[in-house]
């Protein structure tokens, strides 16, 4: 049996502050540097600093010489009308590359991801529906196993973060969102691969 790497510090740091940042925890504006996140993670500032280059690669970081690094802005009402599409068809591509070859392990992993949501949603914790919601969807492309259609949806996620919370303080019932990605995951579960599609797409909005 294949044993499991280990993720990289590197990696835990990088999937850390990429949630947190979609999730709304950490604000656009807000300054990180090196030794701040070297002594937050117990690593060297060798580990950090490639983290904080890749954030910026996906946008969700700007860096100023001899300033450090910050979140970056959203993008303007104009490009997020643009990338809502582009994201729709990214993630139906990768849910046709994966559909017929889905089996327990995702759907546990979505399952798992659904009770974070579930319980997230009754105390109202917004900022880890969001997290959950975009897990939901990152583990599609993740599965589909295409590391540059990867780098492309967090690139387009990063800068429509602040629409999952926008949509969530536009519901009267929080709990609708885990209902949404249940159908989805239901929708996944089925034979019906164009139904499944057609929910996705519905969905992403």
């Amino acid at each position: 049996m294949k044993t499991k790497t280990k993720p990289a510090a590197t990696e835990i740091i990088a999937a850390t502050l990429r949630d947190e940042i979609l999730g709304g925890r950490l604000p656009a504006g807000q300054r990180l540097t090196e030794m701040e996140l070297a002594q937050r993670f117990g690593a060297s500032r060798a580990a950090v600093r490639p983290v904080i280059q890749q954030l910026a690669m996906q946008g969700l970081l700007v860096c100023k010489t001899n300033c450090g690094a910050a979140v970056a802005p959203e993008a303007p009402k104009a490009i997020r009308d643009l990338i809502v599409p582009i994201r729709r068809t990214i993630e139906a591509y990768a849910l046709q590359l994966i559909f017929s070859e889905l089996g327990p392990a995702d759907f546990q992993r979505w399952e798992e991801t659904l009770a974070r949501m579930k319980a997230a949603c009754e105390r109202q914790d917004l900022h880890t529906v969001a997290e959950c919601d975009l897990a939901f969807h990152r583990a599609i492309l993740e599965r589909a196993s295409q590391g540059d259609l990867l780098v492309i949806w967090e690139a387009l996620v990063g800068r429509l973060r602040s629409h999952f919370r926008r949509t969530q303080r536009q519901l009267t019932r929080l709990m609708d969102i885990y209902d949404e990605h249940r159908e989805l995951l239901e929708a996944f579960r089925g034979s019906d691969e164009d139904a499944a599609l057609r929910s996705l797409k519905a969905k992403i909005a």
